[in-house]
């Protein structure tokens, strides 16, 4: 067993205190810190604890004096430990083992992870709570943390990370493929499958969000994986080789898009391998950041990128040269023999207590679900069972819950309803299993009933054993041109399990080669991974356009506002602007230039200018009424004190849903010496109805020709910012308690519609881009492909004609949504970005006023 002072010697020796603190049961800069009534040097505060200090009752170290405190901290820090040396020295009762433990984790990285399975540096990242308080990581840790629960360690982390069968070869090139979780279901199968390719060439690590049944598939071709839920934090934490040099990585899912954030921060370019469609991708932020800094997006079909258009328009994505469209297998036309199709249907007539020996099988297969459209394959069922009763459909997969209120419920009483799995009935449901291969094989068709499913990996499969599919016209990548040309394939108009029942009938049996087993021909081309790997390469090597440097607008998206991740928040600033993508502006005059190029009619009426203050007594200030919707009035009585402009308003119109409120905003203005019009409206329409609504029949805006309009929400996005957002709003609109904003006078001009703030987010058209369809004729021009300026936050000036025309936009008889809606891509969120063309229609120029010194977040 090694001796505890010369492991404490090689250890002080890496953190570089050796000499200061040759012995760890005395901390001489601890003794000076905490007894700071003894002079001297470290000799001299040696010496008297040796001479009178322990005899005094002084601790020597941060663990004599913790251990008094608390006892218990021996317990947690003996598992904490796992350097062999100490491990030994603990196990043999040793008793200074546990006093050096404690000693060389607080020396820090790189030697606390090395022995023990504690970061100080981590435990601060992942609780900044205990770094705001300014308390020692290991200090709280044992003493509070071990024993509370819920606080992660690298023992959790470590748990999460396992060892692959592959040995990690220094000459390989390393690649990270990421699947979001290891189930067996179509995105992790087609992540197994790069993996195993990839370890012909690779060094290959695997990460994942969640664990699952595959992982045991991955193990034999990988040299690590890892599974962890927050991959920024905890990613730098790993001490495997494999994860520490990674050449470049795959994200095999748009729902891998956490592992975005350390690939950026560790400069890791990488390729997203897309399979979802934007339709169903929620939160929305999945897929733009995945947009906004994959170095190449591959979609696994023309239909799917389709979808996409939305979402890469609103970061400026260029299709053309960063993005590609690779399947994840090619569709090879096979056939079973008829031995193999004869077995099959023995043992499925076994399974299902029907002879299906000559019978017509229809086939499908995937999880029970809405997207899946297996109630459709059950009408398709119910349809067919008059039109031929020698049909029988068959489903394999899992998912069926009876007790699952959202599909599961429903789809059990239908199913019980129309006599699911009866011997003399045309519909049975397989779980997933051993039988998958047996329904393949004597199947003579697939019905692919989904209403949306990029390429089913089960297609593949069916076609390759000699079955024809029928799938729904815009609802599969198996409706794209590049199938169009196979014969296994039909297509009939969409959710329509009528056409498809005869679709279906009107297909050739399937019937087996003679004699010996014929299987289909593999592809001579490049696999997936290899092709994936090539097309990253192209992209890279392409790259002609290098961004470095600071923006001048500094705006957290990936990381944090903190100063240690500044050169984080760089990073991803120069990811964006390399590939010219947009989620921030990198600076007015990058704003200004880019409206200034665009040739669209709405744009051209966009101005920026400069944010100026100006005495409420100003010449140019002409008289305006100001509204605020106040469904939230914690804030108002406030802002009424903090804007000189509530003073020297004509008028004030306050909306509120209740009487007591109403009473209570009187009373705010009353105080204060302000005359307060209130007015009680439904709770519908966010703060932007009651606004439009004053302009309407009975409403009460009377001749009041200059509006500010104002609400209490608290943000845009989030409730932790809604202060700092709303006074960057106020301040810009109104100005402060002595001066009015600039926009009190530009509002005034004759050709000017709408005054705002300058939003330093790239806000684009995002979900309300689906209703543009919709009010398109309304407008002399086509709408741009992104609004580039617009009242973000819907709080602005305009003139009341402005506001009388968007509410005749819709009209004020229009169905509006009520509560509670969607975050977006309501007719509300559409409004807030149509302002600007609202008064460019009209001839009237939109004001965005910059306020270089006003905090946005």
């Amino acid at each position: 067993m090694p001796q505890l002072n010369d492991i404490w010697t090689a250890l002080a020796g890496r953190a570089g205190i050796a000499d200061r603190r040759p012995d760890f049961r005395f901390d001489p800069a601890f003794y000076a810190r905490t007894y700071p009534e003894i002079d001297g040097d470290d000799a001299v505060l040696l010496r008297h604890f040796v001479d009178c200090g322990k005899a005094e009752g002084r601790n020597g170290t941060y663990y004599s004096l913790l251990r008094r405190q608390a006892p218990h901290i021996d317990g947690a820090l003996d598992r904490l430990v796992t350097d062999p040396g100490i491990r030994a020295a603990i196990d043999a009762g040793h008793p200074d083992a546990l006093h050096l433990a404690f000693e060389a984790i607080l020396l820090g990285a790189p030697v606390d992870a090395a022995i023990s399975d504690f970061s100080m540096s981590a435990y601060l990242e992942w609780y900044p709570d205990i770094e705001a308080a300014g308390m020692n990581p290991l200090m709280h840790y044992l003493r509070f943390g071990s024993v509370e629960g819920g606080r992660r360690t690298l023992a959790d982390l470590r748990k999460g990370l396992h060892r692959g069968q592959q040995v990690f070869r220094p000459e390989l090139p390393t690649v990270l493929i990421c699947v979001h979780e290891m189930s067996r279901t179509g995105a992790p199968v087609v992540g197994r499958d790069l993996v195993r390719e990839a370890s012909r060439t690779h060094n290959v690590a695997v990460a994942a969000l969640r664990g699952g049944d595959l992982l045991d598939q991955f193990l034999p071709h990988c040299c690590g994986a890892l599974v962890t839920q927050n991959p920024l934090r905890e990613m730098p934490y790993l001490n495997a080789d494999v994860f520490r040099r990674i050449d470049h990585a795959i994200l095999n899912s748009v729902e891998c898009a956490p592992f975005i954030h350390p690939l950026v921060a560790q400069q890791v370019p990488f390729a997203a391998y897309i399979h979802e469609y934007s339709d169903y991708t929620f939160p929305s932020w999945k897929s733009l950041y995945m947009a906004a800094f994959a170095d190449l997006l591959i979609f696994s079909s023309e239909h799917v990128r389709d979808s996409w258009q939305g979402r890469l328009a609103d970061v400026d994505f260029d299709t053309a040269t960063d993005s590609t469209i690779i399947p994840q297998h090619p569709l090879i036309d096979g056939q079973v023999t008829e031995r193999r199709r004869v077995e099959a249907r023995r043992r499925i007539s076994a399974a299902l207590g029907r002879d299906l020996a000559d019978a017509r099988i229809v086939c499908g297969a995937g999880h029970v679900q809405w997207r899946k459209g297996t109630d459709i394959f059950v009408q398709a069922a119910q349809i067919c069972a008059d039109a031929d009763p020698d049909t029988v459909f068959v489903w394999i997969g899992d998912g069926r819950n009876h007790q699952d209120m959202g599909f599961g419920v429903w789809f059990d009483y239908h199913l019980r309803q129309v006599g699911a799995n009866r011997p003399d009935g045309n519909l049975f449901m397989l779980p997933a299993g051993p039988l998958y291969l047996d329904v393949m094989d004597a199947a003579d068709s697939m019905f692919l009933s989904s209403r949306l499913d990029p390429l089913p990996n089960v297609v593949f499969d069916a076609v390759r054993r000699g079955q024809t599919m029928v799938c729904f016209d815009g609802a599969t990548g198996f409706a794209d041109d590049r199938y169009r040309g196979s014969d296994r394939i039909t297509r009939t108009p969409y959710a329509d399990p009528a056409a498809a029942v005869r679709a279906l009938l009107a297909l050739p049996r399937k019937t087996g080669t003679p004699d010996q087993d014929q299987p289909a021909a593999d592809d001579d081309g490049p696999r997936l991974f290899h092709r994936m790997r090539s097309a990253l390469h192209d992209r890279l090597v392409q790259q002609r356009n290098f961004v470095l440097g600071e923006s001048r607008i500094d705006i957290p998206l990936l990381f944090t506002k903190s100063e240690a991740d500044r050169p984080l928040r760089r990073q991803e600033r120069e990811k964006l602007f390399r590939y010219g993508r947009r989620l921030l502006w990198r600076d007015v005059d990058d704003a200004r230039t880019t409206v200034a190029a665009s040739d669209n009619w709405v744009h051209r009426r966009l101005r920026l200018e400069e944010y100026r203050a100006i005495a409420p007594d100003d010449a140019g200030v002409a008289d305006f009424a100001i509204h605020v919707h106040a469904f939230y009035i914690d804030d108002l009585d406030d802002d009424l004190r903090d804007q000189a402009a509530f003073a020297r308003a004509s008028r004030i119109v306050v909306t509120t849903d209740t009487e007591a409120k109403a009473d209570r905003i009187r009373q705010m203005g009353a105080d204060r010496g302000l005359t307060i019009q209130t007015q009680l409206v439904p709770n519908q329409g966010r703060d932007i109805l009651p606004f439009l609504r004053l302009f309407g029949r009975d409403g009460l805006a009377g001749d009041d020709r200059i509006w500010c309009h104002l609400h209490q929400k608290k943000s845009v996005q989030t409730t932790s910012h809604g202060d700092v957002w709303r006074r960057f709003l106020h301040r810009i609109l109104l100005g402060d308690q002595d001066m009015l904003s600039w926009a009190v006078r530009r509002i005034a001009d004759p050709d000017v519609g709408l005054v705002a703030p300058f939003e330093p987010h790239f806000v684009p058209w995002d979900d309300s881009r689906r209703l543009l369809a919709g009010i398109a004729d309304r407008f002399p021009g086509p709408m741009p492909q992104n609004p580039l300026l617009f009242p973000v936050g819907n709080m602005f000036w305009t003139k009341a004609d402005v506001a009388r025309q968007m509410l005749d936009l819709f009209g004020e008889d229009h169905p509006w949504p009520n509560e509670p809606i969607p975050t977006d891509g309501t007719e509300y969120h559409l409004i807030e970005r149509l302002w600007p063309a609202i008064a460019a229609r009209m001839g009237l120029d939109s004001v965005f006023l910059h306020k270089d010194d006003e905090e946005r977040v």
